[in-house]
C-alpha cells in the first residue's frame, strides 16, 4: 500500500513538474508591457518571436524547463534551461532600461561538462522572417534584433557584403552621360540608417577605395549631404548636387587601410545631422590594390571593373549580405569543460534596439543599469508565470 502511495505521489509530482515547466514566463520593467518566454525557449514580442536552436551532440532539449528568476536576487528575468546532458544550455532574458521603452537582453550560456571538445552552432529562428545584416535584423522596417560586437565575431561571413540591410532600389537613379551601369542602382538608409560594407583584405594592408554616387531626387544643394567613411582614410563630407549636379555620376577616392588589423576594410555612408534628407544613398564601390592608384574617369565609366579586387553594384542584382547564409547561425568551438556566452538585443513591446556600432552600451553596462533600476524598485514583482495571473 505504502509503495503504491509513494509511486502515485511520484507520478503526480512528475506531472506537476511537467505542467510547471510548460508554463510561459513574463517579464518587464516597471510600468511597461511584458515580454514572454515560452516553454520551448521562444521569446515572444509585439513584432513576432525569436527561438534559440542549438545544433550538435550533447544537448538535451527533451527535458527543458522555463522559470521566473531574479538575477543576483535583484533583476527579474525569464530563464530557459536544457535538460541534463554533456552540454548545459541556459538562455536568460531580462529588460534593460534603454530609452525610451526599454530593450530585452537575451544571454545564452553553453557549458561543456563531459571533458570533450565539441563543435556546436547556435541558430536563431525568427518569425516572421527578417531582413538580416551583420549587426541587425528588421521586420517591417523595424529593427527587432541587434548583435553585439563580441557575438558578431562568431558569424560565418563572406569575403564582402553589406553589414546593414538597408533598402535596395534598382533603377532609382537616372545617371546622364557615359558611366558604369551600376550608377542606376542604389541602397538607401531609410530612416537615417547608415549604409555599411566590409571587404576582406590581408591584415594591415592598404587599398584604394572608390565610391560612386549619383543623386537623382534632389535638385538643390544641401538637401542630402553625405558623410563618407572608409577605414584608414580621412572622412569626406560631400554634397552630390553641389559637387556634381543632379543625375551626374561622381566618384570619390579614399586611401584606405586595415587600420585595426582585423583583416577587413569597412565602408560607411552616414546621414548628416540636421540635413533636410537624412536617408543616405550609395551607388557603386570599387576596391583596388593599395599600390594601384586608379584613373577616376575610367573607373566612373566602368572601364576598370575587371582590375578591381572588389566591384559592387550597390542595390543591384549581384549585391549580397556579408553573412554567408540566410540563417543567423553562430558556430561555437566549445573546449572540454569550457564555456561560451553569447548576447543578443531584442526589441520589446513598443521598443527598439540600439545599433552596436553606434552605441556605448555593452551587455555588461546594460546589466549594471538594470541592477541599479531594480535596486531602487525593490517592491515590484513583474516577472511571473502564466499561472500567477
Amino acid at each position: 500500500m505504502i509503495r503504491h502511495v509513494v509511486l502515485a505521489l511520484y507520478l503526480m509530482s512528475a506531472a506537476w513538474a511537467t505542467l510547471w515547466a510548460a508554463e510561459p514566463v513574463e517579464f518587464a520593467a516597471p510600468g511597461f508591457p511584458s515580454s514572454r518566454m515560452e516553454a520551448d525557449g521562444r521569446l515572444v514580442e509585439d513584432w513576432g518571436s525569436l527561438k534559440l536552436v542549438v545544433e550538435g551532440e550533447g544537448v538535451n532539449v527533451e527535458e527543458a524547463t522555463v522559470q521566473a528568476v531574479r538575477l543576483e536576487e535583484i533583476v527579474p528575468a525569464a530563464a530557459w534551461s536544457a535538460g541534463p546532458g554533456p552540454v548545459q544550455v541556459t538562455a536568460t532574458a531580462y529588460r534593460a532600461p534603454v530609452f525610451p521603452a526599454g530593450m530585452d537582453v537575451l544571454t545564452v550560456k553553453l557549458v561543456e561538462t563531459s571533458g570533450r571538445d565539441r563543435r556546436l552552432a547556435l541558430r536563431l529562428e525568427i518569425d516572421p522572417p527578417p531582413r538580416v545584416g551583420l549587426s541587425t535584423a528588421q521586420v517591417d522596417q523595424r529593427t527587432i534584433l541587434a548583435i553585439p560586437l563580441e557575438t558578431q565575431e562568431l558569424l560565418e561571413l563572406r569575403d564582402w557584403g553589406y553589414t546593414i540591410d538597408t533598402t535596395p532600389l534598382p533603377s532609382w537613379a537616372k545617371p546622364e552621360g557615359a558611366c558604369d551601369p551600376a550608377f542606376a542602382n542604389i541602397r538607401a538608409g531609410m530612416g537615417g540608417i547608415p549604409i555599411g560594407y566590409r571587404f576582406r583584405v590581408a591584415p594591415r594592408s592598404q587599398a584604394n577605395v572608390v565610391l560612386g554616387i549619383c543623386e537623382s531626387h534632389w535638385d538643390r544643394p544641401q538637401a542630402r549631404p553625405l558623410l563618407c567613411q572608409v577605414e584608414g582614410a580621412r572622412p569626406m563630407l560631400v554634397d552630390p548636387i553641389e559637387r556634381w549636379g543632379r543625375h551626374q555620376p561622381g566618384v570619390l577616392l579614399f586611401a584606405a587601410s586595415d587600420s585595426n588589423g582585423d583583416g577587413w576594410i569597412t565602408v560607411a555612408i552616414k546621414p548628416v545631422p540636421g540635413a533636410p534628407d537624412r536617408n543616405p544613398i550609395l551607388n557603386v564601390i570599387w576596391v583596388f590594390a593599395g599600390d594601384r592608384r586608379p584613373n577616376l574617369q575610367r573607373v566612373a565609366k566602368g572601364q576598370l571593373n575587371e582590375q578591381a579586387l572588389y566591384y559592387v553594384d550597390v542595390g543591384g542584382a549581384r549585391d549580397q549580405p556579408i553573412l554567408a547564409g540566410q540563417d543567423l547561425r553562430f558556430p561555437v568551438e566549445l573546449p572540454a569543460n569550457g564555456s561560451k556566452e553569447l548576447a543578443f538585443y531584442v526589441a520589446c513591446p513598443g521598443g527598439s534596439v540600439v545599433t552596436p556600432e553606434m552605441t556605448a552600451w555593452t551587455p555588461q553596462t546594460l546589466y549594471q543599469a538594470a541592477k541599479e533600476v531594480w535596486q531602487a524598485w525593490p517592491q515590484s514583482t513583474v516577472v511571473k508565470s502564466a499561472g500567477d495571473r
